[in-house]
């Protein structure tokens, strides 16, 4: 275009086009190249005003948008800051200026412009702000006097109006001493010289930065490779390539010597030790025994495994019944381990093959070694499943009760069982004129726990760690009193018992019992809800101290009896002793003469337990929790080794011999040529690489001679 109002209208075009005709605004540039001998080198931005209502079809933050549009422009190090003021406004409230001096504190970059000097009251003038006397600028100010809407609207030439520019301020009285450093002509050379001083300040980083640019990308074309690759020893000398980086940069992740370029979140490797020793263990520890099976439920089985025979133990059939349930509640924690760690290392695969340039170039060679992963991943995967699933199908074949850890609590368990059962023949025995041939400290009672003070230890996070501190413990009048010391008159913390829970469960480590002392939540806000947490080495002491809590909350419920009147299920770890003691306590409460009706099979149920069922039953459940936590303990450690086995490590050491075999070695010749045929996206981007270094080298030999 050769005409000033042919551009005019093509720019008021692509402006209604890119943000409509109401006034509204785009980031989208419109660009003008203006070819001339009579203009100098130079970019110039024109920015939308800042504004303060929306007017017509703009939005309701019109001031954000154009504040930050302006900002994302100004902010680049080598832009010069034209702040454009209007002369005859206050130049305290030029947004312009404002906003120059937030990325530009310095000035180093802004120059004033003061446009409407023709404009001015009568009696004023702009000459203090032109010579810097107002708000002195590093570069200074330059007055312009444009072209008025009725110019406009005339179709004034700009020549004509540069004349009239430059005889306003020559003749003007308060202006004509500056005029040669005034207008619009000298206004552009002043930004041409501030430019290239400016450049000239910044050529070493600019000079840096273009080095760095033009090394990327030649190590990017370089990675493209030769486009005339055709020949066979060519295309298979690609394809062997290709592979051997694949599995290399595998092997990297793998082994932690590549950082992944998202490092908010764990990734590979890092994630599946996180899955191991973090969510797999969430899981098979969120399975509670209790929720399994009820008392009812236990003493149903035991019933039914000793048939119309009278038993004096815990009879192995029954036990063996209810441990296999209980061990195969494990199948889906560890099923969904394996599934989990199949999925990141899907995603690991996917994510080295798309930074793999050796084979993302060739898009039927990166189909073919995708399927060959995903393939050879179903099958690692299958075989961990497998794995996994004997793992636990091992532990269900063969109830090893002779454990040595289970030894302990199984021995101690019978003692007190025949100690029990002896206690109840010989009451029976002399009920009936009969004397029990039983040891005589066999018959007598177990003690009751009396304790209500003592040295525990409490339980504290201090750095995220749980930290065991002994105190000493005193409860009473339904409180408890926390002492640093014993013979302490003032305690350090005190909690109500008032309808307080005491609940006891296992440490992570299966070394300490701890027992929680619970405070409900009060009011619409969820007041209260204070907890105190004791921690035991032995599951004994735990119950003792249990019993004692709850015959302080509810003295009514002395073996944490409900209304029925039927002892509540035990918690993990509370002991046999604690078992046995509750049972004891609970006599009184619960109905001896138990009586059935004959009814239908379907329609047997059990009703309610005497105080030996409820004793059965939570001695068989104590010898069930504590071998669980045997098998979970061995399947925690076992399951990860397995995955690790079968999946994880196999597909590290067999993926290239699977590659190489699947795809290098099984193709004919022919097939290497689609192998290796690069796609239209490749192409383009080789062709944009190698325009990119041209232009990179030639900017650095331009740098060179200034």
């Amino acid at each position: 275009m050769y005409s000033f109002d042919d551009v005019k209208a093509t720019i008021q075009a692509e402006t209604d086009r890119v943000s409509g005709s109401g006034k509204g605004v785009s980031s989208e540039p419109i660009i003008l190249r203006v070819y001339s001998r009579n203009v100098v080198n130079l970019t110039l931005v024109d920015l939308p005003g800042l504004t303060k209502v929306p007017v017509g079809d703009q939005p309701h933050d019109i001031s954000e948008v154009i504040r930050k549009m302006v900002r994302e422009v100004i902010e680049r190090p080598n832009c010069i800051i034209l702040a454009v003021t209007a002369a005859n406004q206050d130049i305290a409230n030029s947004d312009g200026l404002q906003i120059a001096g937030e990325v530009d504190p310095n000035g180093e970059r802004t120059i004033g412009v003061l446009t409407k000097l023709d404009l001015m009251d009568n009696g004023t003038d702009a000459r203090d702000i032109l010579e810097g006397r107002v708000y002195p600028l590093l570069h200074g100010y330059v007055g312009v006097v444009n072209r008025s809407q009725r110019d406009i609207d005339s179709k004034k030439s700009m020549k004509k109006a540069l004349d009239s520019e430059r005889d306003f301020l020559a003749n003007h009285p308060s202006y004509s001493h500056i005029a040669i450093k005034q207008g619009t002509i000298f206004l552009s050379r002043r930004l041409n010289a501030i430019l290239e001083d400016h450049i000239r300040a910044c050529m070493p980083s600019i000079s840096s930065k273009i080095k760095v640019m033009l090394h990327q990308a030649q190590q990017e074309l370089q990675q493209f490779g030769d486009e005339d690759s055709q020949t066979e020893q060519q295309q298979r000398a690609i394809v062997l390539n290709a592979i051997t980086r694949f599995c290399q940069n595998f092997g990297e992740y793998m082994e932690g010597r590549t950082v992944h370029r998202d490092q908010a979140t764990l990734y590979g490797p890092a994630r599946m030790r996180h899955i191991f020793t973090v969510e797999f263990r969430q899981s098979v520890h969120q399975l509670d025994t209790r929720q399994m099976m009820t008392d009812e439920q236990i003493h149903t089985v035991r019933r039914n495994a000793v048939g119309v025979r009278a038993d004096l133990f815990v009879p192995n059939s029954a036990f063996e019944t209810l441990v296999k349930q209980l061990i195969q509640q494990l199948e889906e924690p560890a099923a969904a381990c394996v599934r989990t760690v199949s999925e990141e290392l899907k995603q690991l695969l996917r994510d080295v093959l798309e930074l793999t340039n050796e084979i993302g170039r060739f898009e039927e060679l990166r189909d073919r070694v995708w399927k060959e992963c995903m393939k050879l991943l179903s099958e690692r995967t299958r075989a961990a499943g497998e794995f996994v699933q004997n793992l636990i199908n091992m532990e269900v074949a063969y109830i090893n009760t002779d454990n040595p850890e289970f030894e302990k609590i199984r021995t101690g368990v019978y003692r007190l069982m025949a100690a029990h059962q002896g206690g109840i023949q010989q009451t029976n025995g002399a009920a009936a004129g009969e004397q029990a041939d039983l040891p005589a400290q066999s018959a007598q009672p177990l003690p009751r726990a009396n304790i209500k003070e003592g040295t525990v230890n409490v339980l504290s996070k201090r750095e995220g760690r749980d930290m065991l501190k002994p105190h000493y413990v005193r409860v009473e009048n339904k409180t408890v009193f926390l002492f640093v010391n014993q013979g302490d008159s003032n305690p350090l913390r005190q909690l109500s018992l008032d309808a307080c829970t005491v609940k006891l469960t296992d440490s992570e480590d299966n070394r300490t019992t701890i027992l929680e002392i619970a405070q409900p939540k009060r009011g619409f806000f969820g007041g209260g809800g204070e907890t105190l947490q004791f921690g035991f080495e032995g599951p004994e002491e735990a119950a003792t101290w249990s019993t004692i809590l709850k015959r302080e909350i509810d003295p009514s419920n002395v073996a944490g009896s409900d209304a029925s009147g039927i002892s509540a299920p035990f918690q993990p770890g509370a002991g046999v002793k604690g078992a046995i003691e509750s049972v004891r306590l609970s006599t009184d409460s619960l109905s001896l003469n138990r009586r059935t009706t004959l009814m239908p099979r379907a329609q047997v149920k059990v009703t309610a337990l005497t105080d030996r069922e409820v004793l059965e039953a939570n001695v068989l459940r104590q010898l069930l929790e504590h071998y669980f936590r045997i098998v979970r303990a061995s399947v925690l450690d076992a399951v990860p080794k397995a995955i690790m086995l079968m999946m994880v490590n196999c597909i590290q050491d067999t993926l290239q011999e699977r590659l190489m075999q699947q795809i290098y070695l099984s193709e004919d010749d022919d097939a290497f040529p689609g192998l290796t045929r690069e796609s239209d996206e490749v192409r383009r981007r080789r062709a944009e690489v190698k325009q990119l270094v041209t232009a990179l080298r030639k900017a650095i030999e331009v740098m060179r001679k200034l």
